[in-house]
């Protein structure tokens, strides 16, 4: 049983998407990342922890400071080696959470492999929030018609 996106998520610009991801460093894929799971935890039993949510945002925080700090000051290559753990830590979350969306989507839309809207795992390891948005458009356009 096909189900929709309508009344859980909004149409948005993919390019827009991308643009801010990339200009915001990686910060609105996390925006977008909360405001997905957000709606999905409003709209649906399909809840994500908001423990988890804010752990996850808290680390990608550290990390992205603490990458910042490292390449301000590069001539200091211990700045960025003792950070590592904290940038591997905050990764593993950030899948972990690309995951959880990924997957509720698909179960929101009841899609299975090879359905126009099933979120193929690959692309959207690539694509992330992207990939997602541009299948949640479709999704709304395959509603209206």
């Amino acid at each position: 049983m096909q189900k929709e996106f309508s009344g859980i998520f909004e149409v948005a610009s993919v390019v827009k998407t991308l643009a801010l991801c990339v200009l915001t460093i990686g910060s609105y894929l996390i925006y977008k990342l909360y405001l997905f799971s957000k709606q999905i935890n409003k709209h649906t039993s399909l809840k994500i922890s908001t423990v988890f949510m804010k752990t996850a945002i808290i680390l990608f925080t550290f990390s992205l400071g603490s990458l910042i700090y490292g390449l301000i000051n590069f001539h200091d290559p211990a700045v960025l080696q003792s950070s590592i753990g904290i940038h591997a830590i905050s990764s593993i979350f950030d899948v972990t959470w690309i995951i959880m969306v990924r997957n509720r989507i698909n179960l929101i839309t009841g899609a299975t492999k090879g359905d126009k809207l099933w979120l193929n795992p690959f692309i959207t390891s690539i694509f992330h929030v992207i990939y997602m948005q541009h299948k949640i458009n479709q999704g709304l356009v395959r509603s209206t018609i």
